[in-house]
């Protein structure tokens, strides 16, 4: 489910994102933990499924509990994400049966810890029934359907969570969560029961507090740009994304994410920046950060389900020589607002 879509007040099945949502780590195992490339705070051990470390009584350590990072994309089926915001926070999920295809993004461009990612648009000639979708490699293929896992519980909120599959659509959610729902580092543990794939248990550590100390993110061709915010106590293992689309309407269908270590600072290479602007610029901007942690496990048909535990801002972004408009009256003397593509020219 999307903020957008939280808003208004209607539940809708998670995509990888958004957020320009993007995590690119690779996991592996089976219905309990595998291991993975390094993520937020990789790490290794056992769990039991109260959510104690061997199944025991002793609280999982916040620092030790393992977090095996994001899913490669080519397998990421399922994703978990619990968030907190300016507005709400919330639980939302779903797991299918299958990766869709335009989910698996293509890589343009990368430069120091940013990437450029572009959504493929395939082509089926004849084109696909109404339950497939066309593949990359422009074959028809069965559309994935998001699946019922069972009851979902979500420990070590300040409420616990609950979860039943919500249809149409199997989706997993929440918004009655308090704001922010967490302690600060708590460890989280959410379990599936098992429905369509095996139970999974995954973790994840509550973000410190997070506040964006940039006062404006004013984005200038040609030059490098520095978004700063708090940095956690030392020994934190979150890591810090900053999303960025400057092509709202889809041109070229291409988005800048930057991974940064949770230092306080992060910086957009001016080659970064100057590369999506050379992809297009439509609409009005829009920037994101996230403070957050990252965990996976894999499914039992070879996929891959994540949990994403985030706390997230909103940027007011602007471009040097650039104006969105919807109307004529918004843009400098001499030019007009292509209404279209909400930009003046």
């Amino acid at each position: 489910m999307s903020r957008r879509a939280l808003r208004a007040g209607r539940a809708a099945p998670l995509g990888p994102v958004a957020l320009v949502a993007l995590g690119l780590a690779g996991a592996c195992g089976g219905t309990g933990k595998g291991t993975a490339e390094t993520g937020a705070g990789a790490g290794d051990g056992t769990e039991g499924t109260d959510g104690t470390d061997g199944g025991d009584t002793t609280p999982l350590d916040p620092d030790t509990v393992p977090l095996a990072g994001a899913c490669p994309q080519e397998r990421r089926q399922g994703r978990f994400e619990v968030e907190s915001n300016e507005d709400y926070a919330a639980v939302v999920g779903t797991v299918a049966d299958g990766v869709v295809p335009t989910d698996v993004l293509t890589e343009m461009l990368v430069a120091g810890d940013c990437t450029i990612w572009r959504r493929e648009n395939p082509f089926c000639d004849p084109g696909c029934a109404s339950d497939e979708t066309c593949s990359l490699d422009g074959v028809c293929v069965p559309y994935p359907q998001a699946q019922d896992q069972g009851r979902v519980t979500f420990a070590g909120l300040r409420a616990d969570v609950a979860m039943d599959p919500v249809n149409p659509g199997n989706s997993y959610f929440d918004t009655s969560l308090p704001d922010p729902p967490w302690d600060d580092r708590a460890v989280l543990t959410l379990e599936t029961a098992g429905g369509h794939h095996a139970p999974v248990t995954l973790h994840g550590v509550a973000p410190d507090p997070f506040t964006v100390t940039t006062p404006s993110w004013l984005l200038v061709p040609g030059a490098d740009f520095t978004l700063a915010w708090t940095p956690p106590p030392e020994g934190a293992r979150t890591e810090v994304v900053l999303s960025i689309r400057i092509d709202q309407h889809g041109l070229t269908p291409s988005s800048l994410r930057c991974t940064f270590p949770d230092t306080g600072a992060g910086t957009v290479p001016a080659a970064a920046f100057d590369k999506l602007v050379e992809f297009g610029i439509t609409g009005f901007p829009t920037g994101e950060v996230e403070r957050r942690t990252v965990d996976s496990s894999d499914l039992d048909d070879g996929g891959c389900v994540e949990l994403v535990t985030t706390e997230s801002r909103l940027g007011s972004l602007e471009i040097e020589g650039y104006t969105p408009c919807r109307r004529d009256e918004d843009c400098p003397e001499g030019e007009t607002c292509n209404e279209p593509l909400e930009r003046c020219e």
